[in-house]
């Protein structure tokens, strides 16, 4: 006797609402390979089959009654296969839900005004690390002020002194300083970005990317497949992310 629960990819003990769920991810990707792929029709069926009896409670209790009475039937390796990217596309799935809400938390840090301090002071100024390259070594400094903390690339740290009145801007939610300001700079009174604030800026296209492909791995309806595959992508732009804004 077919054992539907594998069909459907999910567990003997699963509920109605997860059996919907399992059917609704089944057929929708199914229904796509099911015109070029005979195979994938005769699969389609089965799974039509497998939610008419498993989504009915009182064939579901006949089935199950059935099924207990039956000897264990070797498992397939597609069924194994199918058992292994459910279990990946849970955790998957999990994990796009986490980046996105990390992704709308950085949206809002963004969207929100930003905290203007008008008459900082810096108190101190350190390097605190050193380039990976060796052809091309540099210093990052560490600046600390009344209210914030940030740090410069080498490159324009010659405009932050050590007892210099500066300004500040500083996201709301986060604390990243975006921009900072000294009047009396070598280079004019422009604002500078420093390390981390150019994930506002010059890199904002990132997190933005990475929403977008969590997104798609948090919708419903998804193949197992496509759960995995964008917490794999996704994963890998959550860490390009945050090493710019710990090194940039």
């Amino acid at each position: 006797m077919q054992n539907y629960y594998r069909v459907l990819g999910v567990p003997p003990a699963a509920t109605s609402q997860e059996i919907e769920q399992a059917y609704v991810r089944q057929r929708a990707r199914l229904k796509r390979l099911a015109a070029a792929d005979r195979a994938m029709k005769a699969r389609l069926a089965e799974v039509e089959t497998g939610y008419e009896i498993l989504g009915n409670p009182r064939r579901r209790v006949a089935y199950d009654l059935l099924l207990t009475q039956e000897p264990a039937a070797p498992v397939s390796e597609r069924q194994r296969y199918d058992e292994r990217m459910g279990r990946l596309a849970r955790v998957g799935r999990r994990l796009n839900a986490a980046l996105l809400a990390c992704c709308l938390l950085l949206g809002l840090d963004w969207g929100l005004p930003l905290r203007h301090f008008a008459h900082e002071t810096v108190r101190s100024r350190f390097p605190v690390s050193v380039s990976v390259s060796l052809s091309d070594p540099q210093l990052a400094y560490r600046v600390h002020t009344e209210h914030t903390e940030f740090r410069l690339p080498s490159a324009i740290s010659y405009r932050v002194r050590a007892g210099q009145r500066i300004e500040v801007w500083q996201t709301p939610l986060l604390g990243v300083v975006s921009q900072v300001r000294a009047a009396d700079s070598p280079d004019g009174p422009a604002p500078f970005r420093p390390y981390a604030g150019t994930i506002y800026g010059t890199f904002l296209l990132l997190p933005v990317l990475l929403a977008a492909v969590a997104a798609v791995g948090v919708w419903p309806g998804r193949s197992a497949e496509t759960y995995v595959n964008t917490a794999v992508v996704s994963g890998l732009l959550a860490i390009i992310t945050i090493t710019i804004m710990v090194r940039f």
